[in-house]
């Protein structure tokens, strides 16, 4: 059985999302208590060629970035972008 993570969540990392999407993105962040791609629910999927695993989970046109601190059972969830923003940002994932 796996071991259920704790989910943080940086305060503004809703800002310029809008209301209606809020709630489901936040649904499917508590989900990420089974932040391993395969457990739980979600397209999960680790980025590779970063120098800290991360991850991402989509969400219809989102993405939700996050890094997962096995000692501490923490999930910490860093950014929210749309598909568009994410691949500006990072480059395709």
């Amino acid at each position: 059985m796996s071991m259920k993570y704790d989910v943080l969540v940086l305060p503004n990392i809703f800002d310029g999302i809008p209301p209606t999407l809020r709630d489901n993105l936040k649904k499917e962040i508590k989900g990420l208590s089974k932040p391993f791609p395969g457990d739980g629910r979600g397209d999960k999927k680790e980025i590779k060629g970063t120098y800290d695993a991360a991850y991402r989970l989509r969400v219809g046109n989102y993405r939700i970035f996050y890094r997962i601190n096995s000692n501490e059972h923490v999930v910490n969830v860093f950014d929210v972008l749309t598909a568009e923003q994410a691949h500006k940002k990072y480059g395709r994932l």
